[in-house]
């Protein structure tokens, strides 16, 4: 298997949104454990999408909108 080509596919951004099945859920995990770029990968897209949450709407755009 090709992690980079794994990794490209999408398929970890899904897996952090929990929109996989089961046992794709089930998949990535195991593959993540035998693979530590993937979970580095996992990681990374994990905190990207914490930070974006956080972010706080500029003053003002409520009343823009």
């Amino acid at each position: 298997m090709n992690i980079q080509e794994y990794i490209s596919s999408g398929i970890i951004e899904s897996y952090v949104l929990g929109q996989l099945s089961d046992k794709e859920m089930a998949e990535v995990t195991a593959l993540a454990l035998q693979h530590p770029e993937l979970k580095t990968e996992i990681e990374q897209v994990e905190n990207a999408l914490l930070n974006y949450a956080a972010k706080n709407p500029p003053t003002g755009l409520k009343e823009k909108i």
